[in-house]
């Protein structure tokens, strides 16, 4: 993995705050029309950027991260299910501790090759 467990729990759990914080508004905010409640969900260009960086650096093929952000229940819990040749593997995620294992253990075998080319003229 390429980026700390540490930093990834704090990037992780103020996104988490942010998200809550909308879902708390639009429950205190009574019905609205789905326009307004798509115009509260909506990501800041600030948070798409570090939702993008995490699912790059921590090769989230799946989008695990956003769907937990935003499709957790109201204990905090992630439940889903990946289709690996003919059986799904169950998960269930309570944490953004645990959203780190599962991805470090996900991207195990994976590494970005960077490599410099030298310009020849």
């Amino acid at each position: 993995m390429m980026i700390s467990k540490t930093t990834f729990v704090a990037i992780v759990s103020m996104l988490m705050k942010n998200v809550d914080d909308k879902k708390e508004l639009l429950e205190c905010s009574g019905d609205l029309p789905d326009k307004y409640v798509e115009c509260i969900m909506e990501e800041t260009e600030f948070q798409q950027d570090l939702i993008t960086m995490l699912t790059v650096i921590t090769f989230d093929r799946l989008g695990v991260i956003r769907d937990y952000l935003y499709e957790r229940d109201e204990n905090g819990e992630y439940f889903f299910g990946i289709s690996k040749g003919n059986k799904i593997e169950v998960y269930l995620l309570t944490s953004a501790e645990d959203l780190y294992e599962y991805l470090a253990e996900e991207s195990e075998g994976f590494s970005l090759i960077a490599r410099k080319e030298a310009l020849t003229n």
